[in-house]
């Protein structure tokens, strides 16, 4: 069916569906029908769209995404390449993460900081401003089903929510005004100050839902800023605590056994930001020359004590 049939069909729906009254009389009988009658036009409405929404060429869609996708695809072939079927047996069947973890949605903030391997490790849950509200029941199925014994917020440097929660965003549309209402901020501080105070913020009703948990010693609720442009001059792009369970003093959450550093190691060269990708290769000639690679194995982890 072509695009001029599509958009003719899809007017002649628009009619019939009540959207445009062509008579009076006409539009007596459309409130006649029965609400069953009704959403069975609403449905065809919808398929007819729908189809003619999939039918649209690649000039008419946005470009970009083509290339967007051929990375993503071609990304995701080189990590099936590396990781073989041992990487992914541990959490074929069941996943036992060790700690549910909250960050912001920024493109900016992402696992690789936090866990080397976060397959089946970091149950996470992201929205914008790392809140508790607006994401209450992914968080309590990883502390109630999953059993988590960590519970960690992240917050982040120059924070776009923090940045539109504490100025005027009622010009928003109201699902982002539903999201940016629930972060208790002062106005006209969108910096570290306010960054921090939402992160605490989250670990207090974090702490108030969780009381029983936290009391009987199966739960921790930390808060930390994870900062990629060294504003708490700790380093680039350390995550730095900032709440254990409620303590918000630096001396004493440093003085605690949970902050002793790691041994240390040789540090890694510093990875420059990667090349732009080379085009997809075709099936064919994936066939061909295919990339050989030495298999990755999910390194075990120290299971938690509770």
């Amino acid at each position: 069916m072509n695009q001029f049939v599509r958009l003719a069909l899809l007017g002649v729906v628009f009619v019939l569906s009540g959207l445009v009254a062509v008579s009076p009389a006409f539009a007596v009988d459309m409130s006649a029908m029965s609400d069953a009658e009704k959403e069975k036009i609403r449905l065809i409405v919808k398929e007819v769209i729908r189809e003619y929404a999939a039918s649209l060429n690649e000039k008419q869609g946005h470009g970009a995404a083509n290339s967007i996708v051929s990375d993503i695809r071609q990304a995701n072939a080189n990590f099936m390449r590396s990781h073989g079927p041992a990487y992914f047996k541990p959490f074929l069947d069941s996943q036992h993460p060790r700690a549910t973890v909250i960050t912001c949605s920024d493109s900016r903030v992402h696992t690789h900081a936090l866990d080397a391997s976060p397959d089946g490790d970091l149950f996470m849950v992201r929205n914008i401003g790392n809140q508790m509200a607006t994401a209450e029941g992914s968080i309590e199925y990883g502390v109630h089903h999953l059993h988590t014994p960590l519970l960690l917020f992240i917050g982040h440097t120059a924070c776009g929510a923090i940045k539109a929660a504490s100025s005027d965003y009622s010009k928003e549309s109201a699902a982002i005004r539903r999201e940016l209402d629930t972060i208790q901020i002062p106005k006209g501080d969108p910096g570290l100050s306010s960054i921090k105070l939402n992160v605490n913020n989250q670990v207090r009703q974090a702490m108030s839902k969780f009381e029983n948990e936290v009391i009987s010693g199966h739960l921790t609720v930390m808060g930390a800023v994870y900062d990629f442009r060294n504003e708490m001059k700790q380093g680039q792009g350390r995550l730095n605590i900032i709440n254990v369970n409620g303590e918000t003093d630096a001396t004493k959450i440093a003085a605690m056994e949970m902050m002793k550093e790691a041994p240390a190691h040789k540090p890694a060269r510093a990875m420059p930001r990667p090349a732009p990708k080379k085009a997809q290769p075709t099936e064919a000639e994936s066939e061909e020359n295919p990339a050989p690679a030495k298999e990755h194995q999910k390194p075990e982890k120290q299971a938690p004590s509770h």
